[in-house]
């Protein structure tokens, strides 16, 4: 009668102490059926409901009607019926340029510039809808399993997690959530549901602080243009007509403060002025020594 409950708790112990089940094994293709899947309802979901991404450096903030998007681009602030705010601390002028910037402006103190009506597109840079931005802004889609085609079979998976073996990799582990949705994967970190994002209180017009920009980096605008533009005629073979077709292609004209092109009798000058200091600014890129060189004319 004692043997009982000595047998009872062998098998209490044996349970609790039993390795756990060994994931099940899926053949590659299903696996990546599964997690391109995933990666659809992600995103369909951060879309309609709102949601938190992050990843290294970059982070994206869903709300309902804003979101707010941090990465190579800057701090952009999306609202709904609005438009855009720009964090004028990332927009990648030294802060001496920013100061001066300001300065021209009158608004020393001011952080954000404002795009009414506008709304940022990554690689497009501005649309009249403000759903066409937030799906744009959501960079997680269904061809996310792509990256993984050359994954070892089987694939684990147990739960909600897949484990891809790739060949002289680390492993890479894809997790998601109760409803399939995808929820990490490396350092992308996925949070489901809508957050809360602040709008900024006042912003200068995105015109004004366009042109005030460029005229603050003007010089240095100048050089690193004239320099890409000699760099890219030694690479094809310096001729002066190599110069001037590679002015023609590479000087933009669309700018705020317009950048002007002269042709000289070995190369060609680009110049403009500072619209509120009135200085002149001017490089050339001219062929010496059948090589292309830029240099500094004056600013």
């Amino acid at each position: 009668m004692r043997s009982a409950p000595v047998a009872g708790a062998a098998v209490l112990f044996t349970s609790l102490w039993a390795p756990p089940a060994a994931a099940d094994p899926v053949p590659l293709p299903q696996a990546l059926q599964a997690v391109s899947q995933s990666c659809a309802d992600a995103r369909a979901a951060l879309i309609d409901q709102g949601g938190l991404v992050t990843s290294g450096s970059s982070r994206l903030v869903l709300a309902t009607d804003r979101f707010e998007v941090t990465g190579p681009v800057g701090r952009r602030v999306v609202v709904a019926g609005v438009g855009t705010y720009g964090s004028i601390a990332d927009e990648g002028l030294r802060a001496k340029q920013r100061k001066a910037a300001l300065r021209y402006l009158k608004r020393s103190g001011a952080t954000w510039w404002f795009h009414s009506g506008a709304y940022a597109v990554p690689g497009q840079e501005w649309s009249a809808a403000y759903d066409q931005s937030r799906a744009a802004a959501v960079t997680i889609d269904g061809t996310c399993a792509q990256s993984l085609t050359g994954a070892l079979e089987p694939v684990a998976h147990d739960a909600n997690t897949w484990t891809f073996t790739m060949p002289g990799q680390a492993s890479i582990t894809i997790t998601t959530d109760a409803h399939g949705r995808l929820v990490s994967w490396g350092d992308l970190q996925i949070v489901h549901g809508a957050q809360s994002v602040g709008t900024p209180a006042e912003g200068i017009a995105y015109d004004r602080w366009q042109r005030a920009a460029q005229a603050a980096t003007l010089n240095a605008t100048l050089r690193d243009l004239t320099r890409e533009l000699a760099r890219q005629v030694n690479a094809a073979g310096p001729s002066v007509a190599a110069i001037d077709a590679a002015a023609r292609a590479g000087v933009p004209q669309d700018r705020a403060v317009p950048l002007r092109v002269r042709q000289l009798r070995k190369g060609i000058l680009v110049y403009a002025r500072n619209p509120y200091t009135k200085t002149y600014h001017a490089w050339r890129v001219y062929l010496n020594k059948q090589q292309a060189r830029a240099r500094r004319v004056a600013g």
